[in-house]
């Protein structure tokens, strides 16, 4: 695949990302940029007049001064004019590149929430973050460049040239265009070198700004293990990269500017010799003189406008770059989805399909759950599963256990699409997960993990955020559903509590519940708990437990878990070892088969320091 990143490439993302309203208001700024460039080309025209004008009005006084006040009027006009255009300019220009950016982002974000759970694994979040903030000044750089300076200096030159033309000044006409063909190389030649130093200076910039979330993240165990220092050190290790790679970026920058300059001094001497040669020899008056040297710094300008767009276009290629190669990333619907071609498979989506609707039904109705011949591992070389086969009848609850590693956890990601298989198939009533939307497949399911994300939002956002569009009606629902509308009612300000970073201002049962309760909005078909009560105390696990058999009456259940007298009471139990299906069957037939679920049985009942496992209510105490 090509790698993205060309100037073409991010041309192609603006055009995309800008509507017709950011288009419009980006012609308006092109052409007062037009119009006030011709205003400052046209007014040292009007200058050379004035001057004109007083020289020859020293023989006559009173003859000259009409035209030298035209002049003068003239002069005036342009010069202000071409500033208050200026002034003008950014209330168009300003408002389309905001508008620009704003779309840009959510683009960004919008993809972000479509990439595969690998991909995320793979990144740091501070620069992913970092990657969206440091494009938009790469952005802002191109846009600034594109409406600005390129307008601007197209028609300062052909302006320019046209009057120097009209002056019969070959030479002058010489000079400035060499000067023009110098700037150009200076800065053609250099602008891969910036842009090579703008790309180390955004991946050190990632880095820095990764580190640092890292850091933020995970501020309790650097408390807890006085580990300020070591995560200190590390933040600025990557830091002191950022520095070294910014000051190799402004030495490249300094080292044009130096070109720059030794150009603009030679062409500035040449200038003025040729100028007042021509003066002296009578081929050119006193204004026409003033011209040329008001020329001469007025070409260089737009010419170093249009190096330093160059230069600056270089760099934003770099910072633009990550942004770029985010967006090149493959949705999940790029990794596994497709349309659904068979009739039979067709009729069979329609009927999963009429099973998630939620009108006029108390309960959802049961969905069944097939593993077919699946294998599966993070990488090709360690599978995870093997050959599993695992059949789960619509409305039965069925516990999964196993030894760490055995495949409990991956099972869980297989069925909500957050990988793919390498081999076999998973189907829901019969139609394969992969011939169903990723979005579609998950909206069936409810899952109350072991480690309940919360955002630093209010109560009911993190309950409702479960459904769509849920409104307050539900999301009271589902609390008292989860038996947390008490709890709810009595915080200060009710549903509306902020419940703070990662939800660390309420307890771990709490979190639980909201969990619950997220699930239970949805009304799914099929309810998943991973873990889910693993990290609590045994009173609290024990409400807990209750509420998951409440919620999960009627529907098809998956229970993970690793102790074991959390799920005595499934209606089968399926023992993972080494990826494959061991054994299944009840508690009681399991213990009796005295095999690896009733080695796993004596192994937590003996242990001191399992907290009394065997007393631990269960399912339908």
């Amino acid at each position: 695949m090509r790698s993205p990143g060309t100037f073409r490439d991010i041309v192609r993302l603006l055009y995309a990302e800008a509507d017709t309203t950011v288009k419009r208001r980006f012609a308006v700024a092109l052409l007062l940029v037009v119009a006030g460039a011709l205003l400052a080309a046209l007014a040292p025209l009007a200058l050379k007049g004035l001057v004109d004008a007083v020289a020859d009005g020293q023989a006559a006084p009173r003859a000259w001064t009409a035209s030298a006040a035209a002049f003068g009027a003239a002069y005036l006009l342009s010069i202000c004019g071409a500033r208050l255009l200026a002034e003008i300019r950014p209330l168009a220009y300003g408002t389309a590149e905001q508008r620009l950016y704003s779309r840009l982002a959510r683009r960004f974000t919008q993809h972000l929430f479509k990439l595969c759970l690998e991909f995320h694994l793979s990144r740091r979040t501070g620069a992913l973050v970092h990657t969206l903030s440091q494009a938009m000044a790469g952005c802002q750089l191109l846009v600034l460049h594109a409406v600005n300076s390129v307008a601007m200096v197209m028609v300062e030159v052909v302006t320019v040239a046209v009057v120097l033309t009209y002056l019969d000044q070959p030479l002058l006409v010489a000079t400035f265009t060499v000067t023009a063909v110098v700037y150009l190389l200076i800065f053609s030649t250099s602008m891969f070198q910036v842009a090579r130093k703008a790309h180390a200076v955004s991946a050190a910039s990632l880095n820095t700004h990764g580190a640092l979330a890292d850091n933020l993240l995970n501020y309790e165990t650097i408390k807890y293990f006085n580990a300020e220092a070591s995560a200190g050190e590390r933040y600025a290790s990557a830091i002191a990269e950022l520095e070294v790679q910014w000051g190799r970026l402004h030495w490249q920058r300094v080292k044009i500017g130096l070109a720059v300059t030794a150009t603009f001094t030679v062409s500035v001497v040449i200038s003025l010799t040729v100028a007042a040669d021509a003066v002296f020899k009578g081929r050119l008056s006193i204004g026409g003189f003033v011209l040329a040297n008001v020329y001469i710094l007025q070409i260089v300008r737009p010419l170093e406008l249009l190096g330093a767009a160059l230069r600056d276009v270089s760099q934003a290629m770099g910072f633009v770059r990550p942004i770029l190669a985010v967006l090149e990333e493959p949705t999940e619907e790029a990794h596994g989805d497709h349309l659904v071609e068979s009739e039979v498979a067709q009729a069979d989506l329609e009927l999963v399909q009429a099973a998630t609707s939620t009108t006029a039904r108390r309960r959802p109705a049961a969905i069944g759950l097939c593993f077919e011949g699946v294998c599966f591992g993070y990488h090709p070389e360690q599978p995870v599963l093997r050959d599993l086969n695992l059949d789960v009848g619509a409305g039965r609850s069925v516990a999964i256990v196993g030894s760490s590693g055995a495949g409990k956890s991956s099972l869980v990601r297989l069925i909500l699409r957050l990988y793919q298989p390498q081999r076999g198939r998973i189907l829901l009533d019969r139609v394969p997960i992969n011939e169903l939307p990723a979005a579609r497949v998950r909206s069936m399911i409810g899952l109350v993990p072991q480690d309940t994300a919360l955002f630093n939002d209010t109560v009911a956002f993190n309950i409702g955020i479960g459904k769509a569009g849920a409104s307050r009606m539900e999301i009271e629902r589902a609390a008292r559903v989860a038996h947390l509308h008490d709890f709810i009612a009595a915080l200060p300000d009710g549903y509306d509590t902020l419940v703070g970073e990662r939800g660390l201002k309420v307890s771990g049962g709490e979190r639980q519940r909201m969990a619950i309760a997220r699930a239970v909005i949805r009304r799914p078909l099929l309810y998943i708990f991973d873990e889910a009560t693993s990290s609590l105390d045994s009173q609290t696990e024990a409400a807990i437990l209750r509420d998951l058999k409440e919620i999960s009456s009627g529907c098809t259940t998956i229970t993970i878990a690793h102790r074991l007298s959390t799920i005595m009471h499934a209606d089968e139990i399926v023992v993972l070892d080494k990826g494959q299906v061991a054994e299944r069957g009840t508690h009681t037939a399991l213990l009796l088969q005295d095999k690896v679920y009733a080695r796993l049985w004596q192994a937590q009942i003996s242990k001191p320091s399992v907290r009394n496992e065997e007393t631990v209510p269960c399912l339908g105490q």
